[in-house]
Protein backbone atom coordinates (compact mmCIF):
# COMPACT_ATOMS: atom_id res chain seq x y z
CA UNK A 1 0.00 0.00 0.00
CA UNK A 2 1.52 3.34 -0.94
CA UNK A 3 1.70 6.13 1.70
CA UNK A 4 2.19 9.35 2.06
CA UNK A 5 3.88 12.07 4.33
CA UNK A 6 0.95 14.49 6.47
CA UNK A 7 2.30 17.16 3.83
CA UNK A 8 0.79 15.58 1.03
CA UNK A 9 -2.61 14.90 2.57
CA UNK A 10 -2.93 18.25 3.37
CA UNK A 11 -2.01 19.83 0.49
CA UNK A 12 -4.45 17.54 -1.55
CA UNK A 13 -7.32 17.53 1.03
CA UNK A 14 -6.96 21.60 1.60
CA UNK A 15 -6.87 20.72 5.32
CA UNK A 16 -4.24 21.73 7.36
CA UNK A 17 -1.84 19.71 9.06
CA UNK A 18 -2.68 20.64 12.53
CA UNK A 19 -6.32 19.46 11.95
CA UNK A 20 -5.28 16.14 10.46
CA UNK A 21 -3.11 15.51 14.07
CA UNK A 22 -5.89 16.77 15.85
CA UNK A 23 -8.58 14.31 14.11
CA UNK A 24 -5.70 11.80 14.57
CA UNK A 25 -6.48 12.30 18.52
CA UNK A 26 -9.50 11.90 18.15
CA UNK A 27 -9.63 8.59 16.47
CA UNK A 28 -10.44 9.53 13.29
CA UNK A 29 -7.34 8.48 11.62
CA UNK A 30 -4.42 6.35 12.78
CA UNK A 31 -1.03 6.50 10.14
CA UNK A 32 1.75 4.62 10.61
CA UNK A 33 4.63 5.89 11.73
CA UNK A 34 8.72 5.45 9.71
CA UNK A 35 12.16 5.02 11.21
CA UNK A 36 12.46 9.03 11.56
CA UNK A 37 8.52 8.84 13.47
CA UNK A 38 7.01 10.73 10.77
CA UNK A 39 3.44 10.21 10.15
CA UNK A 40 2.93 7.99 6.67
CA UNK A 41 -0.85 7.69 5.66
CA UNK A 42 -2.30 5.40 3.16
CA UNK A 43 -3.11 7.09 -0.24
CA UNK A 44 -6.80 5.35 0.51
CA UNK A 45 -6.76 7.92 3.82
CA UNK A 46 -7.17 11.46 0.31
CA UNK A 47 -10.74 9.73 0.21
CA UNK A 48 -11.46 9.24 3.91
CA UNK A 49 -10.44 13.01 4.66
CA UNK A 50 -12.63 14.30 2.04
CA UNK A 51 -15.61 12.52 3.07
CA UNK A 52 -15.01 14.09 6.46
CA UNK A 53 -14.79 17.30 5.18
CA UNK A 54 -18.31 17.04 3.31
CA UNK A 55 -20.05 15.34 6.18
CA UNK A 56 -18.89 18.00 8.36
CA UNK A 57 -19.92 20.98 6.24
CA UNK A 58 -23.53 18.93 6.43
CA UNK A 59 -23.32 19.40 10.49
CA UNK A 60 -22.42 16.18 11.34
CA UNK A 61 -20.12 15.70 14.89
CA UNK A 62 -16.98 13.96 14.80
CA UNK A 63 -18.27 11.29 16.96
CA UNK A 64 -20.73 10.38 14.14
CA UNK A 65 -18.03 10.82 11.73
CA UNK A 66 -15.60 8.36 13.52
CA UNK A 67 -18.66 6.07 12.88
CA UNK A 68 -18.85 6.79 9.64
CA UNK A 69 -15.80 6.26 8.82
CA UNK A 70 -15.41 3.50 11.21
CA UNK A 71 -17.84 1.58 8.75
CA UNK A 72 -15.29 1.65 5.97
CA UNK A 73 -12.67 -0.73 4.90
CA UNK A 74 -9.05 0.48 6.38
CA UNK A 75 -6.77 -1.20 3.70
CA UNK A 76 -8.61 -0.89 0.57
CA UNK A 77 -10.93 1.03 -1.34
CA UNK A 78 -14.87 0.96 -0.14
CA UNK A 79 -17.02 -1.27 -2.69
CA UNK A 80 -20.33 -0.04 -3.89
CA UNK A 81 -22.27 -1.54 -0.85
CA UNK A 82 -20.12 -0.63 2.20
CA UNK A 83 -20.06 3.08 0.55
CA UNK A 84 -24.07 2.47 0.30
CA UNK A 85 -24.35 1.55 3.48
CA UNK A 86 -22.62 5.02 4.71
CA UNK A 87 -24.68 6.95 2.53
CA UNK A 88 -28.01 5.45 4.15
CA UNK A 89 -26.02 6.00 8.02
CA UNK A 90 -25.45 9.92 6.49
CA UNK A 91 -29.22 10.65 5.18
CA UNK A 92 -30.44 8.63 8.12
CA UNK A 93 -28.57 10.97 10.86
CA UNK A 94 -29.35 13.96 8.45
CA UNK A 95 -33.29 13.15 8.54
CA UNK A 96 -33.49 12.87 12.78
CA UNK A 97 -31.24 15.91 12.33
CA UNK A 98 -33.64 17.88 10.49
CA UNK A 99 -36.99 16.59 12.49
CA UNK A 100 -35.39 17.97 15.64
CA UNK A 101 -35.10 21.21 14.39
CA UNK A 102 -38.26 20.60 12.52
CA UNK A 103 -39.57 19.87 15.98
CA UNK A 104 -38.26 22.95 17.69
CA UNK A 105 -39.02 25.26 15.33
CA UNK A 106 -42.54 24.13 15.92
CA UNK A 107 -42.14 24.91 20.08
CA UNK A 108 -40.81 28.40 19.10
Amino acid sequence: MQEISIRFLARRTGISASALRYYETRGLFKPQRNRAVQRRYPRLDIRRVSILIIVKKCGFRLRDIKELLAALPQNRSPTAAEWALVSKAMRAKNSASHQLTGSLGKLL
